[in-house]
């Protein structure tokens, strides 16, 4: 999608925010209604939490909104989470933006250590609950062919190592990169995508154990270590300001902190002198694409009745 129909996706508009209850979900529904939003649908699984963002947002008084409704809404639940779309969309037209923005974060520790059920339900909330969002979402916007955008958060553990000791967290962030990497190059013209990759924010996500099902492993004892340091993160209408003005701008990656650099440098320098050191022994290229491109080609040729 171009950056001119970017600045069209807001305004006048429904916008979906999944894990709206508070940090930077709740900062992304009072930034959107800032901008214009007719809807602003406040999802989170905690439904109190949800209302409370909805009430504020419109009692907020922003600009534009016309409404602002909370939705229960469990990304883990991909089923439910389709009817929610469904309703969406039914009763307030197609989003013009959808946030996917839940996330949870397991126990700090080395990955040789930690539980395999930690392991499954970040991975569950931040990858598959984030796809399930946009597929759910982005296959009504895909059929219209009225300028829509999708945001994933990602994190600064996206682009590279801020920290050990957060395995699980650090390879889904890693993954809804990469899912939104390939989802950029399949969607329809008048569709975009970006990767919010904000760093240390003020949020409640050291709480977030306290809602992990049963199923795995049940809830978990809040981290004081972990909530003291992540209060004093940037707060969270920054990063909701700077998302959506990297919404408006049509970027893919959208940093909020600048530190995080030193995070992709880092490791987009491994990665040069890797391919460095490989150069001096081979150049010779095997691009899936080219070898593809030339099977293809080659089975074509083989057809009967082809010509030659």
């Amino acid at each position: 999608m171009s950056e001119s129909g970017a600045d069209s996706v807001v305004e006048g508009r429904l916008v979906v925010v999944t894990g709206a209850g508070n940090g930077i979900g709740a900062a992304l529904a009072h930034e959107a209604a800032r901008r214009g939003a007719a809807v602003v649908a406040v999802a989170d699984i905690d439904v109190a939490a949800a209302e409370q963002t909805a009430a504020q947002v419109r009692s907020a008084g922003d600009a534009g909104v016309a409404e602002a409704v909370a939705v229960a809404c469990d990304v883990t639940d991909h089923d439910a989470l389709d009817e929610l779309a469904r309703e969406l969309c039914a009763a307030h037209g197609t989003p013009g933006l959808v946030c996917a923005n839940a996330g949870v974060s397991a126990a700090g520790g080395p990955l040789l250590d930690g539980e395999a059920s930690d392991a499954r339900w970040v991975l569950e909330v931040n990858f598959f609950g984030v796809l399930a969002t946009l597929r759910a979402f982005g296959r009504r916007m895909a059929a219209v062919g009225t300028p829509g955008w999708l945001l994933a958060t990602g994190s600064e553990h996206s682009l590279g190592l801020p920290h050990a000791g957060a395995g699980a967290y650090t390879a889904s962030k890693h993954a809804v990169l990469g899912l939104c990497e390939v989802m950029r190059a399949e969607l329809p013209p008048h569709l975009g995508v970006s990767v919010l990759c904000p760093g240390l924010t003020s949020s409640k996500l050291w709480a977030s154990g306290g809602r992990r099902p049963s199923a795995f492993g049940g809830p978990t004892e809040p981290q004081p270590i972990a909530q003291a340091i992540i209060e004093r993160g940037m707060p969270a209408d920054v990063v909701a300001q700077r998302a959506l003005d990297g919404v408006a701008a049509g970027h893919f990656i959208i940093p909020t902190h600048y530190n995080a650099r030193s995070y992709a440098d880092s490791r987009a320098g491994e990665v040069a002198a890797a391919f460095d050191q490989l150069a001096e022994v081979d150049t010779s290229s095997w691009d899936v694409t080219e070898v593809a491109g030339a099977v293809l080609s080659e089975l074509a040729a083989a057809q009967p009745g082809t010509e030659q």
